[in-house]
């Protein structure tokens, strides 16, 4: 059977973007949780959520999505790694990272160009690495890094934001503390 594709090219954007991600946002997962992709963008969740907010300093996470395709078992996905870095470490650090690092999660990445894209949308996201340091010199980072990801049919869709708030109304923020 002939794939169907629907092409529309694409022309060379202006030079006013970032890279970098601002903050990200993470909830426990529940199979179902986000409505369909629809040209690429996510509506709302289809049940209410309330999503933790974690901010970061100024170049200390990245996300990379990374196509992975096999011709010969006709298969491809997208490998999406949020990598996050919190610098100085605290008490409540070890209980927090313990949590994050047990079950799958809810993920949303707000980049530097406030767009947000919903990582895992379909399978969730799991801490799969990370780091906890204080290094050697007094210019070494004190702080720790982890490693969200998800493997996903597609690239990890945006969604529907207005004024960096989301538009659906099963989505709740809480501030970071």
């Amino acid at each position: 059977m002939a794939c169907d594709l629907t092409l529309t090219g694409r022309g060379v954007g202006c030079k006013d973007a970032l890279g970098g991600i601002k903050r990200i946002y993470v909830a426990e997962w529940s199979d179902g949780l986000w409505d369909p992709i629809v040209s690429g963008e996510v509506a709302d969740a289809t049940t209410a959520v309330t999503f933790q907010t974690y901010d970061m300093t100024r170049g200390s996470g990245s996300l990379t999505q990374t196509i992975t395709a096999d011709l010969a078992a006709g298969t491809v996905f997208f490998d999406q790694v949020c990598s996050v870095t919190f610098n100085k470490a605290a008490v409540g650090d070890i209980a927090e990272i313990s949590n994050l690092v047990k079950g799958r999660m809810a993920v949303l990445v707000q980049d530097n160009n406030d767009n947000w894209f919903v990582v895992g949308h379909k399978n969730g996201v799991e801490v799969s690495g990370g780091t906890a340091q204080t290094g050697q010199a007094a210019g070494d980072q004190n702080g720790f890094t982890l490693e969200f990801s998800a493997q996903e049919a597609s690239p990890a869709p945006f969604l529907a934001v207005t004024a960096n708030d989301p538009d659906g109304t099963e989505i709740s923020i809480d501030p970071a503390p």
